[in-house]
């Protein structure tokens, strides 16, 4: 898995590989032209991930998107009750 395959993938992530004085350490995404709201944080959205590998920030990200499903269904049905 390569930085390129998960921005394919998750094309509303800007990815990255972090850096040391070792060389590349540690795999990073943050949302590209989002601004999250209190309420979204809370309900566990982040700005900003990372992880130890490729795999890893996948299912981070994986996990992000279903925060915000939920969140958005949640938002849609309150909407819909009014």
């Amino acid at each position: 898995m390569t930085v390129q395959d998960l921005a394919a993938q998750f094309p509303d992530w800007v990815i990255w590989r972090g850096a040391s004085e070792t060389g590349p350490q540690g795999w990073y995404a943050t949302r590209r032209a989002v601004s999250l709201s209190v309420e979204q944080l809370n309900a566990g959205l982040a700005q900003t991930v990372w992880s130890d590998d490729g795999p890893s920030l996948a299912l981070e990200l994986e996990r992000q998107s279903e925060i915000a499903s939920r969140l958005t269904s949640a938002t849609s049905s309150q909407g819909g009750e009014a």
